[in-house]
Formats: C-alpha cells, sequence, structure tokens
C-alpha cells in the first residue's frame, strides 16, 4: 500500500513542480501542503511509527515540497521584476 501512495505522491509533486512557476496559484495553498504533511509526521512520531517506510516517505514529500517554495519563491520575484 505504501508503494502506491510513494507512486501517487511521486506524480504530484512532479505535477506541481511542472506548475511551481505559476505566480497565480495563492503561497497558501503550497503552506497547506506542506502543513499537512508535517502533522502527519507529528502524529507518527507520538505514535512511535518514526523511521517506518510511511515516515520515511512523507519526509520526502516534505523535502520536495519545500523545494516547490523554494521554486515558487525565486521564479515570482523573478516575474515581478
Amino acid at each position: 500500500m505504501v508503494h502506491i501512495l510513494k507512486k501517487i505522491a511521486d506524480w504530484i509533486i512532479e505535477h506541481e513542480s511542472k506548475e511551481a512557476t505559476d505566480c497565480t496559484v495563492p503561497d497558501e495553498i503550497v503552506q497547506e501542503w506542506l502543513d499537512d504533511v508535517n502533522e502527519h509526521l507529528k502524529r507518527m512520531e507520538q505514535n512511535g511509527k518514526k523511521g517506518s517506510e510511511r515516515y520515511l516517505m512523507l519526509q520526502d514529500i516534505k523535502k520536495r515540497v519545500k523545494q516547490i517554495q523554494k521554486i515558487r519563491a525565486e521564479s515570482c520575484n523573478l516575474k515581478a521584476e
């Protein structure tokens, strides 16, 4: 099941990365995504599931979402100038 979730997450992140330069999408949407991932990670830590395959997958998603935020910040600043 985790492998299926990982494939879905990879597809979503790939798709979102392509759209990351679209500055018409509010930053709040990406921030909500990151907040949701952080919330899931925190719950897993509290339940002693740190280090599980799902936990590691969520950490990877968190890293990728932060990359998307960085791309958006750079791209939107370039477009605004």
